[in-house]
């Protein structure tokens, strides 16, 4: 069953999007672990704050009261942060655990921080035991509070991070088989386009194996077998494309199809000819002129007609509405020749095409025209190649 490379594509969208969401789950779970850590870090100061305060020097009792008023500030503060709920807490209305422990944190802190100040107010009073064991009894319940806070929440820290880990071991796999699927996929889909732009050198039938390109290479297979005429005489016997006279010949036939639309001629010619072309065998380059001409069939219209003439030039009569979209078509036939690998005994070539268009007056004939294409055909080969010259439309000059 041949693959549908739109079935492809749209299945690599949806398997991206399962993919970013499951990195999107790895961000939040790396998200709550900082949020985690981050009340760890706060219970921890709590921690601090209260040995602090146990630990401080009775020496001046003013500076003391000071001291304590600014430590109570910061464990104020150090409760209020650790009693703030994660992104997924603030969600979940079932987290009755959290509630509790926080309100008893908040209670428990409240209750130490009443305890030091009045502790600290009784310092200039002598005999002050009872004041120093309702801190002790303070501190211990808020200490209790807190480790019970601390345990919940290195509890879900744990499984924040059992939970990233196996996404990660996840999203590893899932990444590695979208890869390794969709790469192969992709180099399917490329050596059916390589098979389309390949010149046939042995007449092997090329088995496409997806949709699109066999279908393709099947309404190329038709063109070619849909010969220009009966005739051999009209045909290039290189390359299977008309020759001169069965250009003339279907020109001649298909002329009275021509109502409204205006009649254009665009002659190509290969910028490496010389170089890359002549020099390789008769088979090879009639097959090379063969693909070009499948690569123009692709943009042909009902009544164009397409010749290879003997001088190894490619005529392209055009049947077109306007001039701009004669010459839109001929230039996209220049991209699509660059665009494409034509392989070759010797190897993979890359071609270019500059080319010669002009509108065919009705005072001169389909050779006159030609003729005066090849001129233009040489003023584009002069200013670098792979280009099209074409007449201007108020001047016998060429642009």
């Amino acid at each position: 069953m041949l693959l549908s490379i739109k079935k492809i594509f749209s299945n690599i969208k949806t398997a991206l999007f399962f993919l970013f969401s499951g990195i999107a789950l790895l961000a939040l779970q790396l998200f709550l672990i900082s949020e985690y850590t981050f009340r760890l870090n706060q219970l921890q100061n709590q921690h601090l704050l209260i040995d602090k305060i146990m630990n401080m020097k009775m020496s001046d009792p003013q500076m003391v009261s000071i001291a304590i008023n600014g430590t109570i500030s910061e464990i104020n503060l150090a409760v209020k942060l650790s009693s703030k709920k994660t992104f997924l807490e603030t969600f979940n209305s079932n987290s009755k655990d959290l509630s509790n422990l926080t309100r008893s944190l908040e209670t428990s802190s409240e209750t130490f921080q009443n305890s030091a100040l009045a502790w600290s107010a009784s310092l200039k009073i002598p005999h002050n035991e009872t004041e120093q064991t309702q801190l002790l009894n303070a501190k211990n319940t808020f200490v209790i509070s807190i480790s019970d806070l601390t345990a919940y929440t290195v509890q879900r820290l744990d499984e924040s991070i059992a939970t990233a880990k196996w996404s990660s071991i996840v999203l590893l796999i899932i990444t590695l088989f979208i890869f390794f699927r969709y790469r192969y996929r992709l180099k399917q889909i490329y050596s059916d386009i390589d098979k389309a732009c390949a010149l046939d050198t042995n007449g092997e039938q090329k088995i496409a194996q997806t949709q699109e390109i066999d279908f393709v290479l099947k309404r190329l297979l038709r063109r070619t077998l849909q010969t220009p005429s009966a005739c051999s005489g009209l045909i290039n016997p290189s390359s299977g494309l008309n020759n001169l006279k069965g250009l003339l010949t279907l020109c001649n036939t298909k002329k009275a199809s021509r109502t409204s639309n205006t009649i254009f001629i665009a002659v190509f010619e290969i910028d490496q000819y010389d170089t890359m072309v002549k020099p390789l065998p008769k088979e090879e380059s009639g097959s090379l002129f063969k693909k070009i001409g499948e690569i123009i069939a692709l943009r042909e219209q009902s009544l164009d007609i397409t010749a290879h003439l003997d001088d190894d030039h490619i005529v392209c009569v055009l049947s077109r509405n306007s001039k701009h979209i004669a010459l839109e078509d001929c230039e996209k036939i220049l991209h699509a020749v660059e665009a494409s690998a034509f392989t070759t005994a010797k190897g993979v070539i890359k071609l270019t095409l500059s080319g010669g268009f002009l509108l065919k007056t009705p005072v001169k004939s389909i050779e006159e025209g030609i003729d005066d294409a090849l001129q233009l055909v040489k003023k584009a080969k002069e200013s670098g190649g792979n280009r099209i010259a074409q007449l201007r439309d108020r001047a016998d000059s060429y642009r």
